[in-house]
């Protein structure tokens, strides 16, 4: 049983290398990178860490499993970039991924990492909360749609990836998982903590001084531990 599944998995693995090479990221002017921050700021919901329960269906038995993402905004890089981890590095069938906006196409570009370590690029547009991005095998003309997006107010994360054959037909889900922002659940309620480096939702607590303080993700977690008076001073200010 356990070389059957592990099969699966190498097969949904292979069968999900796309065809393209992702592009080198670009220089951005002062005003170009504003442009691009701001569109990834629209994701900034997708940051934290989840506790998702996995699942696919194959010849009628369904896999179920448990993975954590960790979603997460990536400083000083070339351009502005969001960061996402499967599994701690070691998911079942992806690793990590980079997020940008690719400002010439109007589109966000997620970089993938599969399990086997191949990477794969797909676009997409953000609507209402839900991104929704697509990438074509050019060998086998498949095409690849992944769909993500928050729910209950921000505490349920849903990514969900389909198959369509030759790029024709109906789409088929290839695997799904959903659950719960980490230290987060539906019976919450009440004002949430606001992350002092990029003052969106958080949940993961940090301290200095003898002060608690709140971060949205690991990234900003990272960051507020090298400065920390940096950030205090700043959203000491803002009141």
């Amino acid at each position: 049983m356990a070389r059957r599944l592990m099969g699966l998995a190498l097969a949904l693995a292979a069968s999900f290398a796309l065809a393209v090479a992702a592009d080198p990221p670009p220089k951005l002017s002062p005003a170009e990178s504003a442009k691009a921050k701001k569109a990834l700021q629209e994701v900034q919901d997708f940051m934290g860490i989840w506790n998702l329960e996995g699942s696919q269906k194959v010849g009628g038995k369904e896999t179920i499993w448990k993975e954590k993402v960790d979603w997460s905004w990536k400083f000083n890089a070339p351009v502005p970039t969001a960061k996402v981890k499967f599994g701690e590095g070691k998911g079942k069938f992806l690793d990590s991924g980079e997020m940008t906006y690719a400002l010439d196409k109007k589109k966000y570009q997620l970089v993938l990492t599969t399990a086997d370590k191949t990477e794969q690029v797909l676009l997409g547009e953000l609507k209402a909360g839900r991104m929704k991005m697509d990438g074509k095998d050019a060998k086998t003309g498949d095409t690849y749609r992944l769909t993500m997006e928050t729910l209950a107010d921000g505490i349920r994360f849903a990514f969900k990836l389909e198959k369509q054959e030759g790029g024709k037909g109906p789409f088929s889900t290839a695997f799904s998982m959903l659950g719960n922002k980490d230290g987060e659940s539906l019976a919450g309620g009440g004002k949430k903590p606001e992350c002092i480096v990029t003052g969106g939702a958080a949940s993961i607590a940090v301290s200095f001084g003898g002060q608690q303080y709140f971060v949205c993700c690991s990234g900003c977690r990272d960051a507020f531990n090298e400065t920390p008076e940096k950030f205090i001073k700043a959203a000491a200010a803002k009141k």
